[in-house]
């Protein structure tokens, strides 16, 4: 039951992040239905990783919100991938996020699913403090569901801290929400009732425990009796929930007719047939002391637990539950071998953790040597394979060498030359196509073509690329951008090219002009340039137009 309102909390708030900051969201194109709210939150609990890397992408494109990806990544992690501790991380991203209104839906929302996943994880004192301030918050917004919930989690929280100091928070939640005009927010009056009645049953108040039951089950008549549709089999089972505590809390009064009534009409019901709840009636029989049917129903339940894995938390405390159960029987020989059977469990599950974290670290330590036998046959083979270059370089080398320098110098300057000349007609093609998108109407673009014009623009009117501290951030931030989108402008309009050789591309140019047009030395065109390392500048110009930036200069005249 807690993880249903987890699950419910979480995508009310979910919701809210999805509605209320819709118009950050850029508009969807089919290509990219995928990187949406709704396709995630079809696919996230079979696919999370997917999911995950879906949602990356999203914030990227933009066609989710902040609020909604770090609320869609809580959800994966907590539901699709069992992590509570990276889900209630990302929860908190939104709700510590800078400039979020704390009286938003978002926030509300948000702060209302954080609170019930603290509750699963029994952290009571972080629990009820978000829970104190939803209340505050949900009543300023007239935020009636909310403000029961809120006050129901911090009664929980309260109850785990301290016995008996929550129950009057779990009344008021029940008394808000009987107190709304609104059939939908109902069921929740139950649901409360049943946490109040459990509360009281495990408080040794079970004559005000067996009063809440008969209050719920008034309750649930009169639900039905005002036609609130509901799935099938809803009422049903909700009586069984009623019945089942009632029966428990009538046999602890030592009404046995009233208890033995309530017994049989909770096992009439779909309610008992069902996983969780028809182990719920245990303690009914034990009080009875019918053995035959608690060792039935332990039975039944250990061969339920038998389908999972044996070695857990979860089947460990089911031996402790059935040794407490003997124990009130007063069969102490089989209480005692069920708490055996827990102890070797825990040894179990001690053990496969010691196992599993030596598996863990053998695998790497065999993988980290294997990794380095591997680095030293290659650095072995690579200086026996540059050696034998090297002496073959040399004499190669030794038998050119005259030859090269006779005619080195000609040929140079001829290749140079031409080189030249095919370089300034690449520029100049460069130019144009840069010129024609320029020239082009905006409403004929689209926005990655406009971003660009507004790059190409730039450069041309600020040369910001003269700046040696510019980088990929300082152009996004004075183009009012944020680099991920200016990377996808430049890599769809250039060639492909990342930021930095987009950078580096038009200060080489700059440089090219330079060298042709003035008499300035190499070292100040680095300068003027934005380059900071000479070695790094000729590196750079020499791939770019295959001469040194001498041998450019020299060309040009």
């Amino acid at each position: 039951m807690k993880k249903l309102i987890f699950l419910f909390a979480t995508l009310l708030a979910l919701g809210a992040c999805q509605e209320k900051s819709q118009p950050t969201a850029v508009m969807v194109s089919d290509a990219d239905s995928i990187y949406t709210y709704d396709f995630i939150k079809m696919h996230f609990v079979k696919e999370p990783e997917r999911c995950l890397g879906l949602i990356d992408t999203a914030e990227m494109k933009g066609t989710m919100t902040q609020d909604s990806c770090n609320m869609m990544r809580s959800y994966v992690y907590n539901t699709g991938m069992q992590d509570r501790k990276q889900g209630r991380h990302y929860m908190r991203l939104v709700l510590d996020r800078e400039g979020l209104d704390k009286t938003s839906d978002v926030y509300i929302s948000t702060l209302d699913a954080y609170s019930t996943l603290c509750m699963t994880e029994g952290k009571a004192e972080e629990t009820l403090n978000a829970a104190l301030e939803g209340i505050e918050l949900a009543r300023q917004r007239g935020f009636k569901r909310q403000e029961a919930s809120f006050y129901a989690t911090a009664g929980s929280a309260m109850e785990l801290q301290r016995p008996g100091s929550g129950e009057a928070y779990l009344r008021k939640a029940i008394d808000i929400i009987r107190s709304m005009d609104d059939a939908g927010a109902q069921p929740k009056a139950s649901y409360y009732m049943s946490l109040l009645a459990q509360r009281l049953g495990e408080n040794k108040k079970y004559a005000e425990g067996a009063q809440v039951c008969r209050e719920r089950l008034a309750f649930i008549d009169e639900m039905e009796q005002k036609g609130i549709k509901m799935p099938a089999g809803y009422y049903e089972k909700q009586r069984g929930g009623a019945y089942c505590v009632l029966a428990c809390c009538e046999a602890e009064l030592g009404h046995m007719d009233e208890a033995r009534r309530a017994a049989e009409s909770y096992e009439k019901t779909s309610y008992a047939k069902t996983r969780s709840g028809q182990f719920n009636i245990l303690p009914y029989y034990v009080k009875t002391g019918n053995k035959a049917r608690v060792e039935q129903l332990s039975e039944r339940q250990e061969e339920l637990r038998q389908q999972d894995d044996t070695i857990s938390e979860i089947y460990r405390t089911l031996f402790i539950n059935k040794a407490n159960l003997y124990k009130a029987l007063g069969d102490y020989r089989h209480a005692f071998e069920a708490t055996t059977r827990a102890s070797v469990i825990q040894d179990s599950i001690m053990s496969r953790e010691r196992d599993s974290k030596a598996e863990e670290y053998e695998v790497k330590f065999k993988t980290q040597e294997a990794e380095m036998a591997l680095k030293e046959k290659e650095a072995s083979e690579r200086i026996h394979l540059i050696i034998i270059i090297a002496l073959v370089i040399i004499v190669v080398l030794g038998v050119l060498a005259l030859w090269r320098i006779m005619i080195d110098r000609h040929r140079l300057n001829v290749r140079n030359r031409d080189l030249y000349a095919t370089l300034q007609q690449m520029l100049e093609k460069q130019k144009e196509a840069e010129q024609m998108l320029e020239d082009t109407p905006e409403t004929e673009l689209s926005g990655t073509q406009q971003l660009y014009q507004r790059i190409v623009r730039l450069m041309k009117e600020q040369k910001p690329y003269t700046d040696s501290n510019m980088n990929r951030d300082s152009l996004a931030q004075m183009l009012g951008t944020n680099y991920n989108l200016l990377a996808d402008a430049i890599r769809e309009c250039a060639n492909g090219q990342s930021i930095g050789d987009f950078i580096e591309d038009w200060r080489l140019r700059y440089a090219a002009q330079l060298l042709a047009e003035t008499n300035h030395s190499i070292g100040l065109v680095m300068e003027m340039c934005g380059f900071v390392s000479r070695s790094h500048f000729n590196t750079l110009f020499r791939e770019r137009f295959k001469m040194t930036p001498s041998e450019y200069r020299k060309a040009t005249r």
